[in-house]
């Protein structure tokens, strides 16, 4: 009798389990939308730090004057000019030579050896820097008015970034045409260049002159030419192109004169 109640209850016990499995239909498909997957956020752009802030953080020397309004807008380029500069006026051979092109370090080795560059230097009293670029080529541009003996010596720098490090190229400084800036002293530098370009391809023999730094009195045979006025620090003006032409005796690092094409 046990026996037979043990297998009637595993009988029903294994057609409960057949009904479960065999009569449960099909699963419920759960239908599931696109995978939305959020692009990763890219960090936030550094606060631009004001020309007081950076240049304490560098260091840099007091001589150096730069309004907001004439700054390019990153840190990079801020800090960079100021390292730059600083290491010019205190003749730190090092930091300019890993800062030059390599045309630019072979004059400096040049200069570097003058006694009379390291008193140049001292009587620097001022450096006013400007900021631009090339209007044909877009290329940062950079200008440094250097104040001598209340002299003032414009030097022009275009500037490239490669992987965090920054590479300075003087530009070419034709006698006269520091005569002709006025305004936007960058945008006339380059505008003065292309006049004096097409006026010598074009036959012009006194801009070829000018362009091969011949038949001159300013420049001192090659180097920046000297601005005989004396404008204002804050704002340089125009020179008077009837003043007489004085030969420059402050030799600056700089591109000399340029030999048309």
């Amino acid at each position: 009798m046990t026996n037979h109640k043990i297998i009637f209850a595993s009988t029903i016990l294994l057609t409960s389990l057949l009904f479960i499995t065999g009569c449960g239909g099909e699963e419920e498909q759960v239908e599931t939308g696109p995978v939305v997957r959020t692009a990763p956020k890219s960090p936030p752009k550094p606060l631009l730090k004001s020309l007081d802030e950076i240049r304490e953080d560098v260091n840099a020397d007091s001589r150096i004057a730069w309004l907001e309004s004439d700054a390019p807008g990153s840190n990079a380029e801020r800090e960079n000019i100021f390292i730059f500069i600083t290491a010019f006026l205190q003749n730190d051979n090092e930091t300019l030579r890993s800062m030059l092109s390599m045309s630019d370090q072979m004059e400096l080795g040049t200069l570097s050896e003058s006694a009379d560059f390291e008193q140049v230097l001292e009587q620097i009293t001022r450096v006013d820097i400007r900021y631009g670029s090339n209007p044909l080529t877009g290329e940062s541009c950079m200008l440094a008015i250097y104040e001598i003996d209340m002299d003032y010596q414009p030097q022009f720098w275009s500037y490239e970034e490669e992987d965090g490090k920054f590479q300075f190229s003087s530009l070419e400084s034709p006698p006269n045409l520091v005569d002709r800036l006025s305004g936007d002293w960058i945008k006339e530098y380059f505008k003065g260049k292309q006049e004096l370009l097409a006026m010598a391809a074009e036959g012009d023999q006194e801009s070829s002159y000018q362009l091969s730094g011949e038949g001159t009195t300013s420049g001192g045979g090659g180097d920046i030419p000297t601005s005989p006025q004396t404008p204002n620090p804050t704002s340089p003006q125009t020179p008077n192109p009837t003043s007489p032409q004085t030969p420059n005796p402050n030799p600056l690092p700089g591109r000399g004169p340029m030999t048309p094409p």
